[in-house]
């Protein structure tokens, strides 16, 4: 995979909400670079080893700890720095490599990926995005080595994933320093780091002259008066991470420790959590092989009726249904990275859609494979049980599955918005046109665009041949996609916005459309490659058919209830339930 080479790079999953694909881009599918095959089979084996001697997650997760001779040795590896630079002391990864080894890692523990991943992906990942150079060369040679560890402070006993409507205060000093006072929940890392990413809402004056409350972002380190925390939280799962909150109480930090501008820290921790979900991502695919693993030797041991169950038809469904949502997982991941490495600086749709997708068929995957694990599974015994608690905070970390489906749908439609805003006001003023001759060229243009969607465009031009169907099929998709959206648009208006159930069917259409165009560009490259045998190519080939027929039938699905009166059931059945506080009558009753 290239490294970045100055080109900006559009987001894909933007354009597509107009209807556009840009196969330029998308086709290839993100090659390795020889040197990046050799460093990332490098650091994968030295992970490997090290597990094998160091990580007994059984125990990690009973004691619910980390041992720190445990995150010295992970530290000792550069794993505390894999994105810093190696003048700052890291190994200088890019965001692909970066990927692959996390997933690594996460394949082998859940809690020691939650807690490199909030050290890195997320805990100082704003002094990385954003940092002077003076910040950068004080602290990140201390976190890239591990000396420092880093923790995350965005969420609130009031905010979630309402990351504006967080309470917590900075006040500004007459000698320019900031009082800090507040509360921050749930804090991956809390006790165990000495930098925090701290973000506050301060002061501001507007154009008009009037005071106004922007969030910014902060350093805080653990020494500072004032800060203390609460006790460990004792979790589901990833059991062995530290989970805390986090108290400031009058705690006096230097206008040297603000990160970026003061006032944009809303935009900082949203580009923060943009990579940590591609963390997320990555990571849930290195989890879901660690479960195939598992799930086959099981499958191919235990033997029913005479034979091993992996010969029979239902157990070899959910295999084939493992293996397909790790290749389709793994190919919208490194589709997304391969293009940031390449220079796409705007992916906020597709990491969203990965952590979306990649969590859920995670949870999906583990709850398979206990099902083929069976009674085994069950038992605390064996580490299916512990594996899935630890997967199911993966749904919730860094933004709810439902709330980034709304984000999805939202910015995703802007853009198409935007571009209707001068056809609605031509509706709206037509009584008071003075250039008539503009206006209707503005209407025909419109209607043309709407005409050719509904005829359909050409096929993708640069996928395998022996995939043209799947290809014509995703053209066709994206199609309906794009009149699906400018229809909502015309029906809700700005109303979109109080209307979930819509948004949902529009996220899921993208999210779909996004994995067919990975999956096909992948398999295309794999298809047009020499050194490929006839065994992977075939793999492959089976696994993309899979994948895209699942894939469309989930997007006829969410295309149909999208204007269908399916969805109108929902809140009627709902407001039910709430005024009964539950399910509300007993089957005696009637």
């Amino acid at each position: 995979m290239s490294h970045d080479s100055g080109k900006e790079i559009p987001s894909i999953v933007s354009h597509m909400f107009y209807g556009e694909v840009m196969e330029e881009e998308v086709f290839p599918f993100p090659q390795f670079s020889d040197s990046q095959v050799e460093m990332a089979k490098a650091m994968i084996d030295a992970v490997d080893k090290f597990a094998q001697a160091n990580i007994d997650s059984a125990k990690f997760d009973k004691d619910a700890k980390i041992p720190k001779e445990v995150l010295d040795g992970l530290a000792g590896l550069g794993l505390c720095g894999l994105g810093v630079g190696e003048d700052y002391g890291g190994l200088g990864l890019d965001t692909t490599l970066y990927a692959r080894v996390f997933s690594e890692v996460a394949g082998i523990d859940g809690s020691i990926a939650t807690t490199l991943g909030a050290h890195q992906s997320i805990g100082y990942k704003a002094l990385i995005n954003e940092g002077n150079e003076e910040q950068k060369k004080k602290w990140l040679p201390k976190l890239a080595s591990g000396e420092c560890w880093a923790s995350f402070c965005l969420t609130e006993p009031g905010s979630g994933s309402d990351a504006y409507s967080i309470k917590t205060k900075a006040t500004k000093n007459a000698d320019g320093t900031y009082t800090i006072n507040g509360q921050k929940l749930w804090i991956t890392n809390a006790g165990l780091a000495g930098f925090y990413s701290v973000f506050a809402k301060t002061e501001h004056d507007d154009d008009k002259g009037n005071k106004v409350e922007k969030i910014t972002c902060f350093i805080v380190e653990k020494d500072m008066p004032g800060i203390s925390f609460g006790e460990k939280e004792d979790k589901m799962g990833i059991r062995a991470s530290e989970t805390r909150a986090v108290y400031f109480d009058n705690v006096k930090v230097p206008a040297s420790n603000i990160i970026g501008e003061p006032g944009k820290g809303f935009k900082i921790a949203m580009n923060v959590l943009n990579t940590g979900r591609l963390s997320l991502g990555s990571g849930s695919v290195g989890g879901m092989k660690a479960i195939l693993k598992l799930a086959t030797a099981q499958a191919k041991t235990r033997k029913q009726f005479g034979d091993t169950i992996n010969n029979f038809g239902l157990i070899q469904e959910k295999l084939t249904t493992m293996a397909a949502n790790i290749y389709a997982s793994e190919s919208i991941v490194y589709m997304t990275t391969g293009k940031i490495t390449q220079g796409m600086h705007e992916f906020s749709h597709e990491s969203a859609i990965c952590k979306i997708y990649c969590s859920e068929k995670l949870w999906h995957t583990i709850d398979m494979a206990t099902q083929i694990g069976a009674g085994n599974a069950y038992m605390r015994e064996y580490p299916y049980e512990r594996i899935m608690r630890d997967c199911r905070i993966n749904l919730i970390f860094e933004g709810t599955n439902e709330i980034l489906r709304i984000f999805t749908a939202l910015s995703g439609i802007k853009g198409p918005s935007d571009s209707l805003k001068e056809l609605g006001k031509v509706a709206d003023v037509s009584k008071a046109i003075q250039d008539p001759i503009k206006s209707v060229g503005i209407l025909s243009e419109f209607a043309k665009k709407r005409i050719a969607k509904y005829v359909g465009s050409k096929t993708l031009t640069k996928i395998h041949p022996s995939l043209e169907t799947h290809g014509s099929h995703f053209s066709s998709a994206l199609n309906d996609f794009s009149i699906a959206v400018e229809n909502t648009i015309m029906k809700y208006g700005k109303n979109i916005i109080g209307n979930e159930l819509p948004q949902m069917r529009i996220a899921n259409m993208a999210i779909e459309l996004y994995v067919q165009l990975c999956v096909l560009s992948r398999t295309t490259s794999i298809l047009n490659r020499t050194d490929v045998s006839d065994a992977d190519k075939e793999y492959v080939t089976l696994m993309t058919e899979l994948i895209c027929r699942d894939s469309r039938q989930n997007f006829t699905r969410n295309y149909k209830r999208l204007n269908s009166s399916y969805d109108k059931l929902i809140p009627k059945i709902s407001k039910h339930i709430s005024e009964r506080d539950g399910f509300g009558f007993d089957i005696i009753d009637f």
